[in-house]
């Protein structure tokens, strides 16, 4: 027999549950409609709408389209930290790394419009933008000295200064992002494409004879 203490709290689990999907449900669409017309251009009663639910209902979940966008931006940083810290945790030589961790990176580029175009242009005032692009620089700058410091260890890299190596790779890499995945160079083979980027890293331009 179930007591009424219990029933009420898998009422309250049932219901917990239901509103995470609905709320989880809000992000998706909402994540497609942002990445489709930009975050000045969307309305609260295009979500609404493509929810199928009042614009009210939306305010049960979120405080403001600024806090759903935030949510969505946060949502796919997320995703992007899980995809490059998966190959983090490869045991592979060094330089496979490198070029394992440049080509996740631009292809979830190609994946995540809301938040690459937050960063680059769409979304210039809207003040956490900076505050989340500046988080995610450092943790950038993080894994790529892990990669560099792992093969220092193995003695497949000489690097006095890590940090600054990482600061260039992590900031050569997104000046790449965009001529890779919208620019004219979309079209070319992007594993080829990121074997010479990380040749140029590894061995630079310099010709040896």
């Amino acid at each position: 027999m179930v007591h009424n203490d219990e029933f009420q709290t898998m009422s309250n689990e049932n219901l917990g549950t239901k509103k995470d999907a609905v709320r989880e449900n809000i992000l998706t669409i909402a994540q497609e409609i942002f990445s489709k017309f930009g975050y000045k251009k969307t309305t609260l009663d295009d979500i609404a709408n493509a929810v199928r639910k009042g614009k009210s209902s939306l305010y049960y979940y979120f405080s403001s389209k600024e806090d759903l966008f935030q949510e969505v931006i946060q949502k796919e940083a997320d995703i992007l930290r899980v995809e490059l810290a998966k190959v983090l945790q490869k045991d592979m030589d060094p330089a496979d790394k490198l070029r394992d961790y440049v080509m996740t990176k631009i292809t979830t580029y190609r994946q995540l419009a809301n938040f690459y175009n937050a960063i680059e242009n769409d979304t210039a005032a809207v003040e956490f933008i900076d505050k989340i692009k500046s988080q995610y620089d450092q943790e950038e700058i993080r894994m790529m000295k892990r990669i560099l410091l792992d093969g220092a260890r193995q003695h497949k890299f000489v690097i006095k200064d890590f940090t600054l190596v990482a600061i260039g790779i992590t900031t050569a890499i997104r000046g790449l992002e965009m001529p890779l995945s919208a620019g004219p160079y979309r079209s070319n083979d992007l594993g080829k494409s990121v074997d010479a980027i990380v040749k140029i890293i590894c061995y630079g331009i310099m010709r040896r004879d």
